[in-house]
């Protein structure tokens, strides 16, 4: 049959049919979608964490002692012991104060480091979690360290600990792809290249961290142990061979921080961090359930530890299963290196001192949600076909639980990160308290402080003010207190504000009040302003007023010999 000639001036000509899009450009359209849906997790994350770091949050101790250590010391000095016995180290010592010197020299100069770190974490989370699980576990496993509490808060503090976070995922990551390159690569000379490559970046980030060494050690032995058992060994030669000058730097750098002086109090400060000294078998195991519920608590902010951990393990044998076990190996043996050293009494699991372990657990974990996930779709999947049988049924349900149980133990940290973001937490409102004082002055006044209080006093009372603090002042006993010190730092005064800043955690809750009752002996409280008013050490100012007498109605504390006497300290 002849096609029918249609004249064009009397019809329009017909458009022909469109061509689908290639595969080739279906698929990089679909590619860039995903990478969008990353992208935006990573960009809401870093959004909250500029939030808090510029939140203006003041000072608080240990951020003062190393606000002083990087003001005062120089370039050099800062490789060795560093004042207040504080320990960082020396390549995030030195990016903090280059950042000092570089944007201005106030306090959010200072905080730059942890936003940096904090940043790059996230970044470096959403690509190893794309090539150790794929699109829906990198958007997953981005979300959860992006909504974590850990990470959005040391994203804005003076402390090396995001800084270390960073460090353990860019070696988490170069030591991953590395494998991955040699085993896709069909030139051997590519292999010591990749392989230099992969000692130069382990050489510019050890000095930031001193967990290196853990993260080093650890993921090198897991991934080694995984090439073995695939019998290959020229590569697992390779990695060895890299990252040798990495761990050879951090452990120069142990080595020398070991020298110096290191705080005793890491014990109490991390209780489930550590079992007890001297375990037997029967304490190490039963330290092992209250150290991941520490870690869970803080700094994950997770609730139901026993899904956090059910989730770690299902994931990295998922890894496994999909032909990822080299990404299995290396976090895996992190954790067990983490282990080993908590176990040893020697690095903590639990706390600030445990975020380098944040982003890697969460990406394990989101393996495992991913992995329940998969599970579910493909078991709808089956059913469909119209199989009938109880074991499909039964992994879907047990997939639905998992997927739930995630999201109800997730959901704390998800929110505590939220109310983060919007509004960030004070670790203390030592600065804020003083300049509302130092605004109703008057002569005759003097501040005082407790003696956990000195940095705070000594960075924003004396440091350009000037303020009237003739000193600290501590609880003690009646055997070890000085007689008539107290008097004798108050003589002349007619008014004492008693700065009630972030309270010690070996001291009582009601070390504050002890201090007030002391002073009330001497005149009587005429004002007071408490951040929270119901707790004992809430934070805030309380005015004496020394020329009134004591008020003979006020409540006193019950006595306790350890805490009898109001001694001064200059």
């Amino acid at each position: 049959m002849q096609p029918v000639a249609v004249d064009s001036d009397s019809a329009p000509s017909p458009e022909p049919p469109a061509d689908p899009p290639a595969p080739a450009e279906a698929g990089r359209s679909w590619a860039v979608w995903r990478w969008a849906a990353v992208g935006l997790v990573v960009l809401v994350g870093i959004a909250g964490q500029v939030r808090v770091w510029a939140s203006d949050r003041g000072l608080w101790g240990d951020e003062i002692y190393i606000a002083v250590n990087l003001r005062g010391k120089s370039w050099w000095e800062l490789t060795g012991p560093l004042a207040y016995s504080q320990i960082a180290p020396p390549g995030w010592l030195f990016e903090s104060k280059f950042f000092y010197h570089a944007l201005g020299g106030d306090e959010q100069s200072l905080r730059f480091a942890g936003l940096l770190g904090a940043a790059t974490t996230l970044i470096l989370t959403a690509f190893l979690a794309r090539r150790a699980i794929g699109w829906g576990g990198a958007v997953l496993a981005s979300a959860l360290v992006a909504l974590s509490p850990g990470m959005l808060y040391y994203a804005g503090e003076l402390k090396q600990y995001s800084t270390e976070a960073a460090a353990a995922m860019l070696l988490l990551l170069a030591m991953g792809l590395f494998v991955e390159y040699d085993q896709r690569s069909t030139n051997p000379r590519r292999r010591w290249l990749h392989a230099a490559a992969l000692a130069v970046t382990g050489l510019v980030v050890a000095p930031f961290s001193y967990s290196a060494i853990i993260v080093v050690a650890g993921a090198t032995a897991g991934g080694v142990l995984v090439l073995l058992l695939s019998r290959r060994r020229g590569t697992a030669l390779a990695l060895g061979l890299a990252v040798t000058p990495a761990l050879a730097v951090v452990a120069l750098m142990v080595w020398r921080r070991m020298q110096y002086t290191i705080p005793g109090n890491q014990y109490q400060i991390f209780p489930k961090g550590f079992p007890a000294e001297n375990a037997g078998p029967s304490e190490f195991v039963a330290w092992l359930p209250r150290m991941w519920s520490g870690f869970a608590d803080d700094p994950l902010g997770w609730r139901y530890p026993l899904v956090l951990l059910v989730l770690v393990v299902a994931g990295l044998v998922a890894m496994v299963l999909r032909g990822k076990a080299i990404w299995a190996g290396l976090i895996g043996g992190l954790g067990v290196a983490a282990l080993g050293a908590a176990a040893l009494r020697a690095y903590p699991w639990e706390g600030r001192i445990a975020v380098y372990l944040l982003a890697p657990m969460l990406v394990a974990a989101a393996a495992g949600v991913d992995a329940a996930v998969r599970v579910v779709l493909h078991t709808a999947r089956t059913l469909r076909s119209g199989e009938r049988s109880w074991r499909p049924v039964a992994a879907l349900v047990a997939a639905a639980v998992a997927i739930v149980m995630t999201g109800v133990a997730a959901t704390p940290s998800f929110a505590d990160g939220v109310h983060q973001a919007r509004e960030p937490r004070y670790r203390d409102q030592g600065r804020d308290i003083l300049n509302e004082v130092a605004a109703r002055l008057q002569p005759g006044d003097v501040i005082i402080f407790y003696r956990f209080s000195r940095p705070i006093a000594d960075w924003y009372g004396r440091g350009g003010r000037d303020l009237p603090i003739p000193g600290f002042f501590r609880m003690t006993s009646a055997d070890a207190c000085q007689a008539g010190s107290v008097d004798a730092a108050l003589a002349g005064a007619k008014r004492v504000w008693f700065v009630r800043a972030a309270r010690f955690s070996g001291d009582p809750v009601d070390y504050f009040v002890r201090i007030v009752d002391a002073l009330e002996e001497r005149g009587r409280v005429v004002d007071s302003h408490l951040w929270t008013p119901s707790e004992p050490d809430s934070t805030g100012w309380t005015l004496i007023d020394l020329t009134a007498p004591p008020d003979p109605g006020r409540t006193t504390p019950p006595p306790d010999p350890a805490y009898a006497c109001l001694d001064f300290i200059k």
